[in-house]
């Protein structure tokens, strides 16, 4: 490690999480975290998150058929007028939200 002083990006936390690695790659870890000045334990939850939010973005995308598209599209753009549900769920809101 360097002796700059390591950045902890911290908040409040409980949980742990532990991984085992080969030697080749916990020190290829090591100097990375070293090179932006984290701790090692900042560098993996930084990148763990990123790299979770990227595969969750992948995962959840949603794919329409050119015809549910259309249908989608068609009903953003014409909605239908509210019915006495829609009206009662408007006025329900309001009371909790106003109060």
């Amino acid at each position: 490690m360097s002796i700059a002083r390591k950045k902890n990006i911290s908040t409040a936390k409980g949980e742990v999480i532990h991984i085992r690695s080969a030697p080749s790659d916990k020190t290829l870890i090591e100097k990375a975290a070293d090179a932006v000045g984290l701790t090692i334990s900042s560098f993996m939850l930084q990148n763990s998150i990123k790299a979770a939010r990227r595969e969750l973005a992948e995962v959840e995308k949603i794919f329409l058929s050119k015809q549910d598209a259309d249908l989608f599209y068609s009903a953003l753009m014409n909605p239908s007028a509210p019915n006495a549900a829609l009206k009662s769920a408007f006025k329900d809101y309001d009371k909790k939200v106003k109060r």
